[in-house]
């Protein structure tokens, strides 16, 4: 009855407080609303998810700011998205795992409007292990850099996209994150913190003309061989999952692509 009554008067309070969006007519062009600069963590792997939000983002004339803990990778995807796609591309080397990490990447990103945000990277151990036979100090990792880090960012270029009066933010959940999952439950439980929180700061940003996406795609071609024995019909390729997420931006809350689509 207690919880019963708390769900209530929230909702209540929501409905009360509910912010008045003035919607435009006419939608700013996409480069308008999401650059001059978008910022893309986790971006270091080819066939990863951040990459493909990097290659999207420069084919729609973005500019780029690449973050990533893989120095020579991250070189390597820079070199590739200035010479095909002609856009600027700053790199960031950078564990997100570290409590001080921010002011790193406000050195280089803070004489830059950065009108997009996506947070990408993820921290999983090579063997996933049930919750309790897994160390202290692997839990403790992966909170630092898969919620910590995420609140972290959100909190900051958010508040700098408000200022600024445009911008959006994309948050690279998981459909993991829709449920607990035993034996990955430590992954689950990340990925239900970045969408909770996404979801929830969607809500807030109502009223401001910043948009924000909470993705939760399910199992992707991001892994190369180490899928190999998936069947493939299970499987998401890269750019279609992308290419809805970009799409769905200032339109929808969350997005759950499926194989196929």
């Amino acid at each position: 009855m207690i919880a019963g009554t708390v769900v209530g008067a929230t909702a209540v309070y929501l409905w009360q407080h509910k912010p008045k969006r003035v919607e435009t007519a006419v939608r700013p062009p996409f480069s308008q609303q999401y650059g001059p600069w978008a910022i893309v963590t986790g971006a270091a792997r080819k066939e990863g998810i951040g990459y493909g939000f990097a290659r999207h983002l420069a084919g729609r004339h973005l500019n780029l700011v690449l973050v990533d803990v893989l120095e020579e990778e991250l070189a390597a995807r820079a070199a590739e998205l200035r010479q095909k796609y002609h856009v600027k591309v700053e790199t960031v080397t950078l564990d997100l795992g570290k409590p001080d990490f921010l002011p790193a990447l406000q050195a280089v990103a803070d004489k830059l409007e950065i009108g997009l945000l996506v947070c990408n990277h993820m921290f999983t151990p090579k063997e996933t292990l049930p919750i309790l036979q897994m160390d202290l100090d692997t839990h403790h990792a992966m909170l630092d850099i898969n919620a910590r880090a995420y609140t972290t960012l959100m909190h900051g270029y958010g508040r700098q996209m408000v200022a600024q009066n445009h911008g959006g933010i994309i948050i690279v959940s998981s459909q993991a994150g829709l449920r607990g999952t035993p034996y990955t439950g430590a992954y689950s439980a990340n990925k239900a913190f970045q969408m909770v929180l996404g979801e929830s700061l969607w809500y807030e940003l109502r009223n401001t003309n910043v948009d924000m996406l909470v993705l939760a795609p399910g199992l992707t071609n991001t892994q190369g061989d180490a899928l190999a024995d998936y069947p493939q019909i299970m499987l998401m390729e890269v750019d279609p999952v992308v290419t809805e997420a970009t799409g769905w931006v200032g339109q929808k809350t969350s997005g759950h692509p499926r194989p196929g689509q």
